[in-house]
């Protein structure tokens, strides 16, 4: 923040007439920025009615309580690369259409290879029929909506087609995959990750609606290593301005072994994936849940 002389600091602190009800001679609340606990109260009473514990669950029962899509938040989903990020996304908005309409800006997939795997997510097999495939657009006709853009796009048209999703087609939760794929902000470029950030976040709590940000992670030791929140790649304000941040992992120590054959007993029921909630702005919790990743569904699984 840069100095200020004696003079504009008093400039600032001078009530104007304009903020002064003429009858009673108060300051209007709604036109100063310093308020008093009891002008929360409407707000209070509205939040505690409506909005705490409120948003959409997550495709697994066991995630039910501890983690939940609030509108208003922007959430960041992070991994190694391969490690099916944007596979277990798209379960995600597969299961939130039954709730809400859904929007995705994947810059790094054809959307006819995205709306293929969330036939096969779906169906459970990568074989669908005419009528099937048929079927399933129209079911989700008003429900998916796709950026149709590949290789990268503007920070601009990104923030345009959150407005237009939000106050046109009535869009609660958009996925842009990823943050790499903003073609105006480069991998080195701190300062503008942090800006984006910073306003997709504002976004979201001006629109009420929920963004996940799909943030690569930064080359690992090995394959076995699990990542956290400082593995971000890019900017540390990335993890310090959103709301929440998962992590999608697969096991890859337990997928060679059972490839190879050599997997020991007593480690068949260990998971083969996991994910992380390794930040939540508004709620408490903080752990890890193990799935079981299907390769026929591409999907991850509750159980083995």
């Amino acid at each position: 923040m840069s100095e200020m002389n004696a003079g504009e600091v008093i400039d600032q602190l001078i009530i104007t007439k304009e903020q002064v009800d003429e009858a009673t001679g108060k300051i209007i609340p709604e036109d100063f920025k310093i308020k008093s606990s009891q002008s929360y109260y409407d707000q209070l009473q509205k939040y505690y009615a409506e909005e705490k514990g409120a948003g959409y669950s997550l495709p697994w029962a066991k995630t039910d309580g501890h983690f939940a899509v609030r509108l208003g938040e922007l959430t960041i989903l992070q991994g190694v690369s391969g490690h099916g990020k944007s596979m277990m996304l798209s379960q995600i908005f597969l299961y939130l259409m039954h709730y809400t309409k859904v929007l995705i800006a994947s810059m790094e997939m054809k959307p006819v290879l995205t709306l293929d795997r969330m036939i096969t997510q779906r169906l459970g097999s990568n074989q669908p029929t005419q009528n099937y495939i048929k079927q399933f657009c129209k079911d989700y006709n008003e429900k998916l909506y796709i950026y149709d853009q590949q290789g990268v796009t503007s920070e601009n048209d990104m923030f345009a087609t959150l407005l237009y999703g939000k106050e046109i087609l009535g869009i609660d939760v958009f996925c842009i995959d990823s943050l790499m794929k903003i073609g105006n902000i480069s991998e080195d470029d701190y300062n503008g990750q942090k800006k984006f950030v910073d306003k997709l976040a504002t976004y979201c709590r001006d629109l009420n609606i929920h963004v996940f940000l799909v943030c690569h992670t930064r080359k690992m030791s090995d394959e076995y290593t699990k990542p956290d929140a400082t593995n971000i790649l890019g900017s540390s304000h990335i993890r310090n301005l959103t709301d929440n941040i998962l992590l999608c992992w697969r096991n890859r120590e337990i997928e060679d072994l059972k490839f190879a054959g050599n997997l020991p007993p007593e480690r068949e029921n260990e998971p083969t994936a996991y994910l992380t909630v390794q930040k939540q702005r508004n709620y408490t919790f903080e752990g890890t849940f193990g799935l079981w990743f299907d390769e026929k569904s591409l999907t991850y699984k509750e159980r083995p």
